[in-house]
């Protein structure tokens, strides 16, 4: 009920086999994924074989969930009044997706959950939101973040530490990708200001499309859904790549339009061409149907 859909996880099976069984689009990820939809569910189903530390951190990901569950229980009616306020954040500022270079619902989850049960325990209900979102302003460069509390002075930017063993980031966020993260976070903390209650916090909120990054923004359209699928599976190495030319703030959402979809990357101006380039060769070489403008 918190992702816009369905995670799957299938142990020691044929990806193709599978894909062309369930007639979904195979993702050639590692490890491989299958996404599209089944009875009308859109779904995105990873298929994890053998047993090394890659697979038992991908087999992990149940028990990660029941942990959250458990962790928040005593607060429950909170949280499922809260999330969605979350999301909306999320979705405003264009900080989702595991594919985009940023993290998914379940490590917003997570990144609420944690001052839920600590920082935020005593706080009423509709005082929540706008208490979180002031709370994620104080985060500073090399947080660790675990359901056991917050930590200082990490290597990387944020470190979201999943809740079963082994040892795992939930963020992954590059260092150009965590400095922007920080920095939304210290800005919705300065506009949320006194707000109280979570419509006033949202309202003092700005889509990031009504006033975007300085720069340039390239954007990346596809009709198809099983290209989206494609692009979401395999973006983050092309966001690696683009970070490498220059500054580039991935817009962490897709938009749509009629029956198409797009993804915004902000880049440096004097990079743009370059980057442009990049873009469209690595959609080449990814066999994507998509275009970059």
């Amino acid at each position: 009920m918190h992702a816009s859909d369905v995670d799957v996880l299938i142990s020691h099976d044929d990806p193709v086999r599978l894909a062309d069984k369930l007639k979904l689009e195979l993702i050639p990820t590692t490890p491989p994924r299958l996404y599209g939809e089944i009875e009308g569910t859109p779904v995105d189903i990873t298929v994890v074989n053998g047993d090394d530390l890659e697979a038992r951190k991908r087999r992990a990901g149940p028990r990660d969930a029941a942990m959250l569950v458990d962790h928040v229980r005593h607060r429950q009616t909170v949280f499922q009044a809260e999330w969605p306020n979350v999301k909306r954040f999320v979705q405003l500022r264009a900080l989702g997706h595991n594919g985009l270079g940023w993290f998914g619902s379940f490590g917003w989850a997570l990144l609420f959950a944690i001052p839920l049960m600590d920082e935020l325990r005593e706080v009423p209900t509709k005082e929540v939101f706008p208490a979180w979102l002031r709370w994620l302003g104080t985060i500073a460069q090399g947080t660790r973040l675990s359901l056991e509390g917050k930590r200082t002075g990490g290597l990387e930017p944020l470190f979201i530490e999943a809740p079963a063993p082994p040892v795992r980031d939930v963020a992954r966020l590059t260092p150009r990708g965590g400095a922007h993260l920080l920095a939304e976070a210290k800005h919705a903390a300065l506009v949320v200001g006194d707000a109280t209650t979570a419509a006033d916090a949202l309202a003092r909120m700005t889509d990031i499309a009504d006033a975007p990054p300085p720069d340039e923004t390239l954007v990346i359209t596809g009709e198809r859904e099983e290209s989206r699928g494609r692009y979401d599976g395999q973006a983050r190495r092309m966001l690696r790549d683009l970070e490498a030319i220059g500054p580039t703030r991935s817009w962490g959402r897709f938009d749509r339009s009629g029956q198409g979809w797009h993804h915004r990357i902000t880049v440096s101006s004097k990079n743009a061409d370059v980057a442009r380039d990049l873009i469209e060769h690595w959609l080449t070489i990814s066999s994507i149907d998509a275009i970059v403008e």
